[in-house]
């Protein structure tokens, strides 16, 4: 493939009522190292001065130490942002000659050599890593600050907002261009249209909707923050459109209720959303943050909802007719575990929830998808010690007659208790088997023969 092609928005983005979509319930935190690039955005405009009550002096004086102290702030923002943008345009500096020479080979086609989006996206994260480790530690950025400074500036987002800028702002519509060319090639943007039409036939009983919908008003408010997510460079823009779009759900789905909905209800909400939405680009979107975001900003709010919006996208891509949840399923689940364990392993090599987070096996309580929990569950453990924990977190008084079952839509196996339930994940989804759900209930409800051993399980139908 010769030069990369420019990516177009009219390429994704539909008619006016094709974008709908979600966010959540607290939120609007901007950082201060954003100030610079909103300025940018949306030029000053002049107000109308409004006379106020006079202020006794030492009010005025408190008042103007800390608006002087927090222009000096921005200020120390904008000076190191600023230098970091000329070093990257000096060809005969270090960083310079790195940036010119990788976003000039991204866009010349670099971009195309890769067999996978997540190969393109990772060479450009590790390349702003690198750039960001280099810059955090050199001098050539010491001309920039005063004495003082770095103690309450958090030099590390400074450093990476800047680095967006330079990196990415150029490199935006090439790397859209390119990933709507890996997942055409695929097939699984396809896929997701095709189910995003046949979940639009459903009712919203069907869709597990229990809560309110946004209505059209709140529909357009959503479709204009999804816009300016889909529209953003900076990764982090992206995810604080993201959240503005959860909260505008959360807004919806309690709106005239006198109820308060949570987590377990607003995955249905979000389905129901994103059905009517122009999937492709959220799906794009979605992938673009998950990969480039720094992995210490996948902690907190942020990441909890990201990875949310990745399952309702793996819901839809994976749907079956008269397949209802409303949880993350167990495929999504292991999935994002596998995006947190690769993107995290060589953040910090010292994290010690790292191994807690490979080892959570969620279980449901009675129902597939229903009151589930997550539990710490190593490979070595057995099935009767997960029974034991569960009993405790569920407070269940006759913990002798529950067991552990696999469940999909066509079986029930309960698994003897020497068998080991991260390893039967595991072989499950090596063989690519049905959607399966590990629950904790009642035995004896229906016949039943354990599931013995390790092995594999065989074959079934989605749920």
């Amino acid at each position: 493939m010769g030069s990369c092609r420019s990516y177009s928005e009219s390429s994704l983005l539909g008619p006016r009522d094709s974008l709908l979509l979600p966010p959540i319930p607290e939120l609007d935190s901007l950082s201060v190292s954003s100030v610079e690039e909103e300025a940018d955005a949306h030029p000053a405009t002049p107000r109308k001065k409004h006379q106020s009550a006079a202020l006794p002096g030492r009010v005025l004086n408190r008042l103007s130490a800390v608006g002087s102290a927090l222009t000096s702030f921005l200020s120390a923002e904008r000076r190191l942002a600023k230098r970091i943008q000329e070093l990257t345009q000096e060809p005969a500096s270090y960083v310079g000659g790195l940036v010119q020479n990788f976003v000039g080979h991204v866009l010349r086609g670099g971009a195309a050599r890769h067999s996978t989006s997540t190969d393109l996206l990772q060479e450009i994260r590790q390349m702003i890593s690198s750039l960001k480790g280099y810059l955090c530690e050199s001098s050539e950025l010491q001309d920039a600050w005063e004495y003082g400074d770095l103690e309450e500036m958090d030099l590390g987002s400074v450093v990476e907002a800047a680095l967006y800028k330079c990196v990415l702002k150029p490199l935006r519509d090439c790397i859209y261009g390119q990933l709507l060319e890996f997942h055409s090639r695929d097939g699984s943007l396809q896929k997701l249209r095709d189910h995003q039409l046949s979940m639009g036939r459903q009712s919203l009983a069907e869709l597990g909707v229990t809560a309110s919908v946004p209505d059209a008003p709140a529909l357009e408010r959503i479709q204009a923050k999804l816009l300016q997510m889909h529209q953003a460079y900076s990764p982090k823009k992206k995810e604080a459109q993201l959240l503005k779009a959860c909260k505008l759900i959360y807004e919806a789905m309690n709106h005239g209720t006198g109820e308060i909905y949570g987590a377990d209800d607003f995955l249905p909400v979000l389905t129901y959303v994103l059905v009517k939405c122009d999937i492709v680009a959220v799906q794009l979107d979605v992938e673009y943050m998950m990969e480039l975001l720094d992995p210490s900003q996948l902690q907190g709010e942020g990441g909890y909802y990201l990875t949310t919006w990745f399952g309702a996208l793996y819901h839809i891509s994976n749907f079956q007719s008269a397949m209802v949840t409303r949880q993350i399923s167990t495929e999504a689940q292991d999935s994002i575990h596998r995006w947190q364990r690769r993107r995290t392993i060589h953040h910090n090599q010292h994290n010690r929830r790292r191994s807690q987070v490979e080892d959570i096996l969620y279980v449901s309580f009675q129902e597939p998808f229903t009151n589930q929990k997550a539990i710490s569950v190593p490979a070595h453990m057995t099935a009767a010690s997960v029974c034991m924990i569960c009993s405790k977190k569920y407070g269940v008084s006759n913990p002798e007659a529950y067991g552990l079952f696999l469940v999909t839509d066509s079986t029930s196996q309960l698994l003897a208790g020497d068998s080991r339930p991260q390893q039967i994940r595991s072989a499950s989804l090596k063989s690519h088997s049905a959607s399966s759900c590990f629950v904790y209930k009642l035995k004896g409800e229906e016949p039943e023969a354990p599931l013995e051993g390790d092995g594999p399980t065989p074959a079934q139908d989605p749920m």
